[in-house]
């Protein structure tokens, strides 16, 4: 069951990071940006509307992920019996908690590949995918020398994020 769920998971943030690759302009010959692409521009091509935009954030993986979690609550639904109400608060939780992780992953990426100087190009990648998020901190509190700090404040915000949505959604927040 487990597992199952980590598969949802798994296919709900690769979409998620194919709307942040998209938001971030990063450089489309990258290979991890191709493969992204690749994995999931069939999958896109159902959607009745493409190239949606919300301000500078491009929506369509979004709404494929979103799309995706809710199906696989249904059939969820089917298979186990959870209430209506089960599916539809499960579901989000693990929409919004895969987009945490994804998030928290990324810039991890960044801040552990800064450190090295043979991993400076993929420092790089991830700056510009993390763009989108570190930018408005970085307008606050600018860096200091070489001292960036946005990573460490998006993170903190981030893990109180967690602590609002786990008063919020209670035990469904923490089922996986």
């Amino acid at each position: 069951m487990s597992f199952l769920f980590l598969a949802i998971q798994a296919v709900i943030m690769i979409f998620q990071l194919r709307s942040l690759l998209q938001s971030s302009n990063v450089d489309y010959y990258h290979p991890m940006t191709q493969s992204i692409i690749k994995l999931t521009d069939k999958s896109l091509k159902i959607l009745p509307k493409r190239n949606i935009y919300l301000g500078p954030i491009s929506m369509d993986g979004f709404i494929f992920s979103l799309v995706f979690c809710a199906l696989s609550w249904i059939v969820l639904f089917f298979i186990f019996g959870f209430s209506m109400r089960d599916m539809v608060m499960l579901g989000l939780t693990m929409y919004i908690k895969s987009l945490g992780y994804l998030i928290i992953a990324l810039l991890l990426a960044q801040a552990l590949t800064s450190w090295l100087p043979s991993t400076r190009a993929l420092s790089f990648y991830f700056g510009q995918i993390t763009a989108i998020i570190t930018a408005p901190v970085q307008k606050i509190i600018p860096p200091i020398g070489m001292i960036d700090i946005s990573l460490m404040v998006v993170l903190i915000a981030i893990f109180a994020l967690n602590r609002l949505c786990a008063s919020i959604f209670g035990l469904y927040w923490f089922a996986f």
